[in-house]
This record gives C-alpha cells, sequence and structure tokens, in this order.
C-alpha cells in the first residue's frame, strides 16, 4: 500500500511540474537572404540560453518564410526581451513567437 501511494504521489508531482519549451519559432520581419540570417544567426547565439547541440549552433532561419527556430538548454528558461533584442540590433523587426512542440521543430529541420 505504502508503495502504490509513493507512485501516486511521484506520478501526480511528475504531471504538475511545469513543462520547461526548448523550441521557440520567431515570425520576423526583413530577412531576405543568407546575409540576414547569419547576421540574425550570430547574435542569437551570443544568448546564454541558446542549446548549440541542435539547429546550427542552436538557430535554425527559414529566409522564405521569415521564421527564426531557437533551441533553449535544457537548464535554461527563454529571456524573449533578451532574444528580441538580440534581433533588432541586427535591424530586424521580431513580431511574434511562439513554442514549438519537438516534432513541429523536426519537421522545419527535415524541410
Amino acid at each position: 500500500m505504502l508503495n502504490k501511494t509513493i507512485a501516486i504521489a511521484l506520478l501526480s508531482a511528475l504531471l504538475s511540474a511545469p513543462a520547461l519549451a526548448k523550441n521557440y519559432v520567431i515570425s520576423v520581419n526583413g530577412i531576405v537572404c543568407e546575409f540576414c540570417a547569419y547576421g540574425v544567426s550570430k547574435k542569437i547565439r551570443k544568448l546564454p540560453f541558446i542549446d548549440p547541440s541542435q539547429y546550427d549552433q542552436g538557430v535554425k532561419v527559414d529566409i522564405e518564410n521569415q521564421k527564426v527556430f531557437v533551441a533553449l538548454r535544457e537548464d535554461a528558461l527563454l529571456d524573449k526581451s533578451a532574444l528580441f533584442e538580440a534581433i533588432e540590433s541586427g535591424g530586424y523587426d521580431p513580431i511574434d513567437i511562439h513554442q514549438v512542440s519537438e516534432s513541429e521543430a523536426a519537421m522545419e529541420v527535415i524541410e
């Protein structure tokens, strides 16, 4: 009975813990060429919460759709203002950001 109670308590704790999103996509106006993509990627990669083991050192730019994908380190939280400042410092206009699931992020890498 005690083992069952402990198992239920552990399961409950795991399910109620907040899930930290690790992949985000940002819509950005102004990214129209490889040079633009390189510049914005370089600035974003300097942020301490970016996970360099995913995408191309933590960042993937989709020029055609003007989207930037970022991966966060497992132990980090997203700092939206720092991320938007990094994009704006390159002369680009971040419009919005949303979380993407691992499967969506994987599909974007394949395309």
